[in-house]
């Protein structure tokens, strides 16, 4: 391939990971480049200036020079001020870093990703709810990857969803209309359905239901192989109780 070199890219940090004796490599997000792999060369080296700066949650201007699937950092700068995340926020974006190292092809441009992931930070660090905005994520996030959740119209009928009824979903096709009431964890009523299309979590059942619906939406794409911080996030929640 031809040499790519960067200038000065607006990126975050998701992932690093050691490599060799004295360097790393680093997963980031970029505006303009989507998801890339870069070398950071004697990074973990005490006299690097590049140290103090490849951190996560951190808005930052990297530059590299790229000739194959992995590329090569050659500058990074502070771009903006870090986000201060603790506890339950931290481990909400690091689940927004693994989900996006997950499910992100690399060298794939998604600057909507990079403006709902920049915001989803800003919001995690002053809004209230950490689980409607990792729910508003997680519904973006699979809208931009092709993966939609039709929210407003039955799968086979294309009927508008009824606030009354209740639906079966099934994550090929959407959800199907259904006389059923069991405890299924894919059943669902119209009328959260409906709320969580309009982005309304009043009802506090609206969060519970989005969260199993984008749950198995997303489990669809990550196969078999679990998310870690999920696992930190659940083990966070037993010592809370």
């Amino acid at each position: 391939m031809d040499v790519e070199r960067v200038q000065l890219q607006p990126c975050f940090v998701l992932h690093q990971r050691p490599y060799k004796n004295t360097s790393l490599i680093i997963d980031v997000l970029s505006r303009d480049f989507g998801r890339t792999s870069l070398v950071a060369k004697g990074v973990k080296q005490a006299k690097s200036p590049l140290r103090s700066v490849l951190h996560t949650f951190q808005p930052l201007s990297l530059s590299w020079v790229r000739r194959s699937d992995l590329g090569t950092l050659t500058t990074a700068e502070f771009l903006g001020s870090a986000v201060s995340l603790e506890r339950d926020r931290l481990y909400a974006g690091l689940y927004l870093n693994e989900l996006l190292v997950r499910l992100l092809v690399q060298h794939d441009p998604v600057q909507e990703i990079f403006a709902y992931y920049d915001e989803t930070l800003s919001k995690l660090q002053t809004c209230e709810s950490v689980e409607i905005n990792l729910r508003l994520f997680e519904k973006q996030l699979l809208q931009v990857l092709g993966y939609e959740i039709g929210l407003t119209e039955e799968a086979e009928t294309h009927r508008l969803i009824d606030s009354e009824a209740h639906y079966q979903y099934i994550p090929e096709h959407g959800f199907i209309k259904t006389d059923k009431k069991s405890c299924s964890s894919y059943l669902f009523k119209g009328k959260h359905l409906l709320a969580f299309g309009m982005n309304d979590f009043t009802d506090s059942d609206v969060l519970k239901a989005a969260h199993r619906i984008t749950f198995i939406s997303l489990k669809r794409l990550l196969g078999d192989k679990p998310l870690k911080t999920r696992e930190l996030i659940s083990a966070l929640r037993n010592t809370m109780k």
